[in-house]
């Protein structure tokens, strides 16, 4: 029987991580893949829908530049934007591949694989033997269980980019990121969308200030959105008005009201693949949620088995996942009971993940919110604000509406405002996913604020408006400096 020193269920991020990072340490590889090498994020998730929100934004200035007269009024060519996305799709698969991965020293095994017990791996009717193994089998969208859904079509992020034409009238379900960028960009290419989010506001886990500004900017864009209403059941219109595009789907919301389209996208979440891999068989302990259960070192419940990104992570990001990967790689082979200074073992740390919902104007976010701030160190948290209505660069842009916000604590001992260092920062504007990673690097790196503060930014630039919040913790800026943490809701 052919035999491995790793064996890394997944080629997506996590998984192309972990094999990168065991082949680092010169160790012997089977990555096994059912798909394609890349995963979602290469072919159904991040490439794609990047490619078509920024076709969609480059619309939205042509038509812009048509009312100033700058050139004549756009039509769209859906066939034209969906050839551009998998023209896109195809150049980033090409850093993916079989043969790519293979020149690497990675074998890859086709197929989906099933864990036999003792370091055992079946891949179809083939079977080899690892020393270890990592699972790195991402998630799938979450299907709701909905009175009639199944009587109806639907379309998540592994249907949707392979539209051949434009949605007319669009439904989404869903208010998270997914859902935000996409209503938002099939409404820039003349799709009529509705978008029911079942919560209060639209991206619930952001700032209550970024989702204002999104609620804004999707009905901008000519989105209609629907908040804290949820959907009770579905149902097919055959009487319905585009007899030549079949039956209309019809959501029935729980107060009677009742919305319809030629197209529903679901985007209520994501789910791990953890099914039928043979987990419960050889021990391996999943939630309630289908997510791998892991301890601080990505380890699972059996001895030698690891878990990475989407399928054991409540932080289901492409980056997230690839780092995973590489920091299961060498935990896998790591002494368990050595300092991590000294080889060992090392801990899984989320304190400075940075995350960004792509819609215009951008999300970005690192550390922790305000509440999250305030419930773990009360008023001593500070809060500074600066709003983009203070930017120059934003209003030689004419784009205004975002902003930036720092959250810092003093030290325990010394609660000096010289001391305060960052926990938390979100930024909303074109370049929010751009300004983040100065959050990120302050956190990561315990910066003070005050040394964000003194460092000279270029002018006019986005990141002039970070220096601006910082200074707020000491001075103050424009009449404005740091207030204390809230209790927001």
């Amino acid at each position: 029987m052919t035999s491995y020193d790793l064996a890394v269920l997944g080629a997506g991020a996590a998984g192309l991580g972990a094999a990168a990072g065991a082949r680092l340490q010169g160790k012997s590889v089977a990555l096994v893949e059912m798909a394609k090498p890349g995963g979602d994020c290469t072919y159904t998730g991040c490439i794609p829908s990047k490619t078509l929100i920024e076709t969609a934004r480059r619309v939205r200035e042509a038509r812009n530049g048509a009312s100033y007269g700058f050139r004549s009024v756009v039509e769209v060519d859906f066939a034209a934007v969906m050839a551009r996305v998998h023209a896109v799709i195809a150049e980033a698969g090409q850093d993916e591949s079989a043969d790519l991965l293979r020149r690497q020293g990675i074998d890859v095994w086709p197929g989906r694989a099933q864990l036999l017990g003792g370091g055992g791996v079946r891949v179809g009717t083939s079977t080899f033997q690892a020393e270890r193994i990592i699972l790195a089998t991402g998630a799938e969208p979450t299907i709701p269980e909905l009175p009639g859904l199944t009587d109806v079509d639907y379309l998540t992020n592994e249907s949707l980019f392979e539209l051949t034409e434009l949605p007319p009238r669009l439904l989404v379900l869903g208010g998270g990121p997914t859902g935000c960028e996409l209503a938002q960009a099939y409404a820039r290419l003349g799709s009529a969308v509705t978008l029911v989010e079942a919560r209060h506001r639209l991206l619930a886990d952001e700032e209550p200030e970024a989702s204002a500004v999104i609620t804004q900017a999707l009905a901008a864009s000519g989105v209609e959105v629907i908040l804290g209403r949820s959907v009770e059941r579905l149902s097919l219109d055959t009487v319905g008005v585009d007899h030549d595009r079949g039956a209309s789907t019809v959501l029935h919301l729980r107060d009677g009201a009742e919305l319809s389209g030629t197209h529903l996208l679901l985007a209520v979440g994501r789910t791990p693949r953890t099914r039928d891999l043979g987990l419960a068989d050889v021990g391996v302990e999943v939630g309630p949620a289908g997510i791998v259960k892991v301890d601080e070192h990505l380890a699972t419940t059996v001895d030698g088995i690891f878990a990475a990104g989407d399928c054991s992570s409540v932080l289901q990001l492409t980056h997230v996942g690839y780092e995973q990967g590489r920091l299961a790689a060498h935990n896998a082979f790591a002494p368990p009971n050595r300092p991590s200074l000294l080889g060992g073992r090392r801990e899984w740390d989320a304190t400075a993940i940075p995350r960004v919902t792509f819609t215009d104007p951008e999300v970005a976010h690192v550390g922790r919110t305000e509440r999250q701030a305030f419930a773990a160190y009360g008023e001593a948290a500070q809060v500074a604000y600066v709003s983009d209505t203070m930017s120059d660069r934003a209003r030689c842009a004419g784009r205004t509406e975002g902003f930036v916000k720092l959250i810092a604590v003093p030290p325990k001992v010394l609660r000096s405002k010289l001391l305060v260092k960052l926990v938390g920062m979100t930024a909303v504007g074109p370049a929010a996913g751009e300004l983040i990673t100065q959050g990120t690097l302050a956190i990561r790196a315990g910066v003070l604020v005050g040394r964000i503060a003194q460092s000279v930014h270029a002018y006019p630039t986005w990141s002039m408006s970070v220096r601006m919040a910082a200074a707020q913790f000491f001075s103050g800026y424009g009449g404005q400096t740091a207030r204390p943490a809230r209790e927001q809701q």
